[in-house]
């Protein structure tokens, strides 16, 4: 049987991941406060590079740590998925590398992982108790994603000509991080929804009366 992460494991990466994205959303509004504060004092160079480069640092520390909580939680599924299948003596109806690729190919993945999701919660006989919160994080997901990639492009040298764009992208990326963290949140959620019982132990039990 295909074995994955483990539980500590998989939570370490998961509050790694919303602390950086705190820490990102937090140095972008200290940086907004400073834009705010260089509209009427000049800012010494230092402190104004400093913002500058803390920002570009906890951003690239975010992205790596999305990436690896992707992983990470792929591996988990597809773990989870393989045993909850050997309980019933079933085969996998997915293979590998479609799991795979749905969970980690961007924009793919937003249609595709959350049903992978779905789909075990039905294989494991839950779905009626994990389809609320598995719907809640999936939009709160996409929501996220939408902002992330309007921040993003907002930030480009066309959008960005003068201290107003750059002050509305700074707001609009702490904004975009603070919903990563929510999505986050919601994620460690279903993911506690399916540890609360171990895969191999059934939900219903049959009992002699």
């Amino acid at each position: 049987m295909r074995t994955g992460p483990s539980v500590r494991f998989v939570r370490a990466t998961l509050v790694t991941t919303m602390v950086l994205f705190a820490f990102a959303a937090f140095v972008h509004v200290v940086r907004y406060g400073l834009l705010l504060i260089n509209r009427s004092i000049l800012l010494p160079p230092l402190v104004a590079g400093a913002a500058t480069w803390v920002g570009v640092a906890a951003s690239v520390l975010a992205v790596f740590a999305m990436i690896a909580t992707a992983v990470v939680m792929t591996n988990w599924l597809i773990a989870r998925r393989a045993a909850a299948f050997a309980r019933l003596e079933r085969d996998e109806t997915r293979s590998t590398l479609e799991l795979y690729s749905g969970c980690l190919i961007p924009v793919i993945n937003l249609f595709f992982a959350p049903v992978f999701v779905v789909e075990l919660a039905v294989i494991e006989a839950r779905a009626r108790d994990l389809r609320r919160p598995i719907v809640i994080w999936w939009c709160a997901w996409v929501l996220s994603f939408f902002l992330s990639a309007y921040a993003a492009m907002s930030a480009l040298p066309l959008f960005t000509r003068d201290m107003q764009s750059v002050a509305d992208n700074t707001v609009t990326t702490a904004i975009a991080y603070l919903a990563a963290l929510a999505a986050l949140l919601l994620l460690n959620k279903v993911f506690g929804g399916f540890e609360s019982t171990p895969v191999g132990r059934p939900l219903k039990r049959w009992v002699a009366v």
